[in-house]
């Protein structure tokens, strides 16, 4: 499969076809919304009516992860063998609806677990489905149905556009990856400010009440005190989530940054009222560099004590060639990295963008009696994109787990072949 995929890429007939994608432009609100097309329009995906758009789109994502570990981590969370998995295989569905005056649109994607799913599961899981509604050319716009949370630049981010394989540790273990809801969002002052506001609670999907599934609240402003251009930028964050707990309790898990691997940090299941979650973020690009740092820290409401988890990462990267991601001035983010020049098999070919980035990550869940465990981790990348749809990326983290009186080390070999229409 990594043959196929580096050989697609480098052809020079995949290379006329895939032009450049931009997902990240900004977009006036007359028209549309909290986030630009994740798909790019050529005429064989893309249909243009009278009363409504429709764009068909793609993502797969085929990943080897190693673990060597020491003794102790063996002991810890037992044997994690190699293995190989499809991390991602998103079918995209996107457009506008044109029967109102500032257009409505809509987006479906659905990820097929055909080749990975165990036996007897379903073939595709819906991960998104929600329509945007544009509230005037100024006023914002309601994002109704799955969607992202919009809180946490990790999250906020498109995950095949990060500077790392996968996101931090404590990322998803303090925010959902999708929930269902209604969420208000606006960009201010000239697009130096983002604001968004969350209510959410997915009892359609989980079959519980929708009180005994527990709601969650989530919160987002982010300001750019410095621009010039998104290769110039400084980029300040906040937010904050509330959510109740699910059938009185609460639970947090969180994977060391590989998802073949188990839970590194289990505070397993305890009785709680509700949890309060804090996140600071910053952001500096300078050209072909940049910067990052992010921090979250949540309070867990519990009879007669309230304990705290924290998790930090910090990191960067430098584009080699000398490109810088674009930045979406909508949702308050970093975004699409496009090539200065496309690799191809032809005399004067450009060597398309190579990446390089490090980053420290931190996660502490003990507090009062629980005992989560605590997790560091530090990562090197190298990432090639001979285009602006194919990346392949080599991680390497170094990490170190306290638990249960155990200090175990493990490092990770990750490997990643990924294509995107």
């Amino acid at each position: 499969m990594f043959s196929f995929l580096l050989a697609l890429s480098l052809s020079s007939q995949s290379q006329d076809l895939l032009a450049s994608l931009n997902d990240t432009a900004t977009v006036n609100h007359a028209e549309v919304t909290s986030t630009a097309a994740p798909v790019m329009k050529k005429s064989w995906n893309h249909f243009e009516g009278k009363n409504f758009s429709l764009s068909f789109g793609v993502a797969f994502i085929l990943d080897h992860n190693i673990a060597v570990q020491d003794d102790n981590n063996i002991t810890q969370v037992g044997k994690v063998n190699a293995a190989t998995e499809f991390r991602g295989e998103r079918f995209i569905v996107t457009g506008n609806l044109k029967f109102f005056k500032y257009p409505w649109r809509y987006m479906v994607s659905a990820n097929f677990n055909g080749l990975d799913a165990p036996q007897g599961s379903k073939k595709f899981s819906f991960i998104d489905y929600n329509i945007e509604i544009p509230l005037g050319k100024t006023a914002g716009w309601l994002t109704l149905g799955k969607q992202k949370e919009g809180v946490g630049h990790e999250y906020v981010l498109p995950g095949t556009q990060a500077m790392f394989m996968e996101r931090g540790s404590g990322a998803p273990m303090l925010v959902r990856q999708r929930n269902i809801g209604i969420r208000y969002s606006n960009s201010l002052k000239n697009n130096r400010m983002t604001f968004t506001f969350g209510l959410f609670n997915d009892f359609l999907e989980s079959g519980l009440s929708f009180s005994d599934n527990g709601s969650q609240i989530t919160s987002r402003l982010t300001l750019l005190p410095q621009y010039k251009t998104d290769a110039n930028l400084l980029h300040l964050g906040l937010g904050y989530r509330y959510s109740d707990a699910k059938q009185g309790k609460l639970s947090y898990k969180a994977k060391p940054e590989s998802n073949t691997a188990p839970s590194y940090i289990n505070t397993g299941s305890f009785v709680a009222q509700a949890s309060n979650t804090f996140m600071l973020e910053a952001i500096k690009v300078n050209g072909p560099v940049s910067l990052i740092a992010e921090y979250m820290v949540v309070s867990v409401h519990v009879p007669e004590k309230n304990p705290s988890f924290h998790y930090f990462h910090v990191g960067g990267s430098w584009f080699i060639t000398g490109e810088n991601r674009r930045y979406n001035k909508n949702t308050g983010n970093l975004g699409k990295l496009i090539p200065k020049k496309n690799f191809k098999f032809r005399k004067g070919s450009g060597s398309g963008a190579f990446e390089v980035g490090a980053r420290y990550t931190y996660l502490d869940a003990n507090d009062q009696a629980i005992e989560g465990g605590q997790f560091g981790r530090l990562t090197g990348a190298v990432s090639w994109y001979p285009n602006a749809h194919f990346r392949f990326s080599v991680n390497y983290g170094h990490g170190k787990l306290d638990k249960n009186d155990i200090k175990g080390k493990v490092g990770f070999w990750q490997f990643r072949a990924q294509f995107e229409l």
